[in-house]
């Protein structure tokens, strides 16, 4: 199994405590002991930003006494640490006032690791190794071992562990044994990881649960999963001392441990259940590619995890224009359905789909594309929905639509960030491009996927793109070198010839790294170490630590970067600071890059990690300038559709009716280019102009839209909500449209795609429209007896099972009861309030005391 260690990057001590004070006062003329005592109530309560303002004042106060200056100092550094101030921090301990002190060294340490600055921050800690007086002893040797095993340097962080092993108090003693333990482990060395465990006398109450964990970790590294069972058990049964993540990865070995003992389906039955008691679980992510990797290969109707994923995702959400009215028709509304992040409703999503693509029917395959689409607009920015993006582009590959998927796959290449992900969709753009006959491209593609995955995947990729090159008639090679003989200069030189040529980027980023450890004085040492971030960023998934280490490197005083391209080492930068998730720092970086190359070829890669950015952190106006110059210099076509749709929806969501009316333009370029984006632009256009009340333009586009897609198209259905919710606000003038809205709905109905949720949905608006139509044989009637109808029908489909959702449920049940108290049919109506209430929906205690109420105020009473 996979061990999912917990080990803290940092270890802090507690604050330091100091007796309670009065609160302090705002001018830092106090006299130095009590202002010193004020800071340290601050630091002590976890106050770092006024323990901070405190010993700030305190160190300008030139009445400090000079032997309190580093006392000063050190807690001023150490409240900065903790607020995440670590710069400032840096600066203030490189004083010599300061660097004195004995704390100084654990500080500087702790504030070089939250820089990123790991490699220094290891050398930083080197102290306490040997000296047993060294002030948070234990927390430097804790923190210095974790940063050595992100370094991947596991025997270094065994090393340092080793010192505290032997540790005076024995809970000190203990922990290192244990976090020892679950490092061998880590490595796959089980029986040392169980000789280095501790006996559980020696280890104090906190530390028990992680010597439990482990413990159950290593019976089943040692094939014993009948003991693992019961171990992880345990811990899954009584979480209490153990942390969200550490009782989550419990119940992960359990699952783990009876795929061995049992059955994969037992196995999913155990994860599905603890997914249901925590579905806010940390750990959701390693549960599901579990489940999807226990799911059958052909998978039975009634399979009980894709029968448990149904509960998970969320019923369809009412119509836009409810939305819109609610906001005021705020110019939001033009941005597709984007529902409230859940990790859990995006998993169940994905997972399901895959389960429902294996199933032999067609209905199922169109569900299953159906759920990847609702993946994709209803939680854009969840990993999943690249994820989401390929996997629709395998299945038109397996289906014959290689144009379809070589053009969904090429904007995955432009849009994704991680390298895997591209590597996958350049991998099946090859394969795509292969069953075309294009072998050109295709070897193209399969080198473009070598270089972006690992492993026996890139293999693969080379190996695909060295046979498309012998369809080609190319000769195909592999050229060895003798290096006997050489002088010390021509091997070195050799050995970083081979680390820049080495693939894939994992390949690359150990060569590199070998390199720049045992040639650190070579002339190209600069070359190599900006090489090593290109790989470590390149990697899957991208070594960010390695990268910063590098480029930090680099930008020593000594580094001799004169001979590096400078576009090059920027825009290595601004790919590290993209991949950080830093928004803010990514567009400031991609500003400062085009500042300086605006006429390099990189600067589009710029400009669109600007645009990207800018529009991710809410900046519209800026995102939209520049993704719309993007878009109208970009010279592929689905890139460029996507860069126009992305700078209409930032137009729209600007709020000024003439900004609003521009995105309208925008939506037009990106309609006009074939592409898979093409229906998505074309629904957003229409919803804006409905928000716009452009009524006209919106049933023209939507119509057309509904008369071209073929009947089984899943697009048939937003297209016909859409179109029915214009037609229903152009009745307000033309009444005689709402018998097209009647037949919209009722040819939606039968749509292949419908399922109970939807059907519930389009019964209700059948019922709108109906309640607001004249009576076939008597105008002067509306078709109330029909709309009660549609209603009730939906009541009674669900007699037999749990209905599929409960807001249009219930909305229709409501309805009905309302049309019979109208009508004063007094009886039916505490029929229907019954059954609603009988259903045990969210409203039903609602519809009970309805029933109740009719009951008493009209006096009827079922017969004794």
């Amino acid at each position: 199994m996979r061990l999912f260690l917990f080990i803290s990057l940092l270890v802090l001590p507690l604050a330091a405590s100091a007796p309670a004070a009065p609160n302090p006062p705002a001018a830092p003329a106090v006299e130095a002991p009590a202002a010193l005592r004020h800071g340290e109530d601050a630091l002590a309560s976890g106050l770092w930003e006024i323990a901070a303002t405190r010993f700030t004042q305190l160190l300008q106060d030139p009445m400090l006494p000079a032997t309190q200056k580093p006392r000063v100092a050190i807690r001023l550094a150490e409240a900065w640490v903790r607020s995440g101030n670590s710069a400032e921090a840096l600066v203030l301990l490189s004083q010599p006032f300061a660097a004195t002190d004995p704390e100084a060294y654990f500080w500087k340490a702790q504030a070089l690791a939250a820089s990123g600055r790991f490699a220094e921050s290891v050398d930083a800690f080197a102290p306490a190794l040997d000296n047993p007086q060294a002030p948070y002893r234990r927390e430097a040797c804790l923190s210095r071992a974790s940063l050595l095993f992100s370094l991947n340097q596991a025997a270094a962080a065994l090393a340092s562990l080793k010192t505290l092993v032997s540790d005076a108090n024995p809970a000190t003693a203990a922990e290192a044994s244990l976090r020892q333990a679950e490092i061998l482990l880590a490595q796959g060395d089980a029986h040392s990881a169980r000789e280095t465990l501790p006996p559980s006398t020696s280890v104090a109450a906190a530390q028990r649960p992680q010597a439990a964990f482990l413990d159950a970790c290593l019976l089943l590294a040692e094939s014993k999963p009948d003991a693992a069972i019961l171990a992880f058990g345990a811990l899954v049964e009584q979480p209490q001392g153990q942390s969200l993540n550490r009782h989550a990865a419990a119940a992960i070995g359990l699952a783990d441990a009876l795929a061995v003992q049992e059955s994969p389906a037992i196995a999913s039955k155990s994860l599905l259940a603890f997914i249901q008691e925590h579905p806010d679980s940390p750990l959701l992510d390693a549960m599901f590619q579990r489940l999807l990797q226990w799911l059958p290969t052909h998978p039975g109707l009634t399979d009980p995890t894709l029968e448990q994923l149904v509960q998970w995702i969320p019923s369809l959400p009412p119509p836009a224009a409810s939305a819109i009215n609610a906001r005021g028709g705020c110019s939001v509304a033009a941005w597709p359905l984007v529902t409230e992040p859940s990790n859990l409703a995006a998993w169940a999503l994905y997972t399901r789909a895959i389960g429902l693509q294996r199933l032999p029917t067609q209905e199922a395959k169109t569900d299953a594309r159906r759920l990847l689409t609702r993946l994709r607009l209803e939680y854009p920015s969840h990993s999943l929905a690249t994820s989401a993006l390929l996997q629709t582009g395998r299945w038109l590959i397996d289906e014959g639509h290689t144009s379809q998927a070589i053009a969904l796959l090429a904007a995955l290449r432009d849009s994704a960030k991680a390298p895997a992900l591209v590597g996958e969709a350049a991998f099946l753009s090859a394969q795509a491009a292969c069953a075309a006959g294009d072998s050109q491209q295709a070897v193209r593609l399969f080198e473009e996927a070598a270089k972006s995955l690992t492993a026996q995947a890139a293999d693969t990729a080379s190996l695909n793109a060295a046979l498309a090159r012998l369809q080609q008639g190319e000769l195909v090679a592999i050229a060895s070198r003798e290096a006997a003989r050489m002088t010390p200069a021509t091997l070195a030189d050799l050995a970083l010839e081979q680390a820049l040529a080495a693939t894939p980027p994992a390949a690359a980023k150990s060569a590199l790294a070998a390199f720049v450890t045992h040639y650190p004085d070579h002339p190209r040492l600069a070359e190599a170490r900006l090489a090593a971030a290109d790989a470590a960023l390149s990697t899957s998934p991208p070594d960010l630590a390695m990268a910063r280490e590098q480029l930090d490197a680099l930008a020593a005083p000594q580094a001799a970067i004169e001979a590096l391209p400078p576009v090059r080492l920027a825009l290595t930068r601004l790919r590290l600071t993209d991949l950080s998730d830093d928004p803010q720092a990514t567009i400031a970086a991609a500003r400062a890059f085009l500042e300086s190359f605006p006429t390099a070829p990189a600067a589009a890669d710029a400009a669109l990690v600007l645009g990207r950015n800018l529009f991710q952190s809410g900046d519209y106006n800026p995102a939209r300038m520049t993704l719309e110059k993007i878009a109208a210099t970009e010279s592929s076509p689905p890139r460029a559709q996507a860069a126009w749709l992305l700078a209409a929806r930032a137009a729209a969501l600007i709020p000024s009716p003439q900004s609003r009316e521009e995105a309208l333009l925008l939506f037009d370029h990106a309609i006009t280019i074939k592409g898979p984006l093409q229906p998505l632009a074309s629904m957003e256009k229409a919803r804006l102009l409905i928000d716009l009340d452009r009524l006209a333009d919106a049933l023209a586009l939507l119509r057309k839209w509904n008369d071209v897609l073929p009947k089984d198209d899943p697009l048939l259905l937003p297209v016909g909500f859409l179109l029915g919710e214009a037609l229903i606000a152009q009745a307000e003038k033309t009444p005689a449209l709402l018998t097209e809205v009647l037949t919209l709905y009722q040819k939606l109905l039968s749509h292949p795609q419908v399922d109970p949720a939807t059907r519930y949905r389009l019964q209700y608006l059948c019922g709108q429209t109906l309640e607001q139509l004249p009576s076939l044989k008597n105008p002067a009637v509306k078709r109330v007896a029909e709309a009660l109808e549609a209603y009730y029908s939906v009541l009674e489909s669900a007699a037999k099972q749990a209905p599929a959702e409960w807001e249009w449920f219930e909305r229709c049940g409501f309805r009905a009861l309302a049309l019979c108290e109208a009508a004063q049919r007094w009886q039916p109506a505490i029929a229907i309030a019954k059954k609603i209430a009988a259903f045990h929906g969210p409203r039903a205690e609602e519809a009970a005391a309805r029933a109740r109420a009719l009951q008493l105020k009209h006096m009827v009473w079922e017969d004794e």
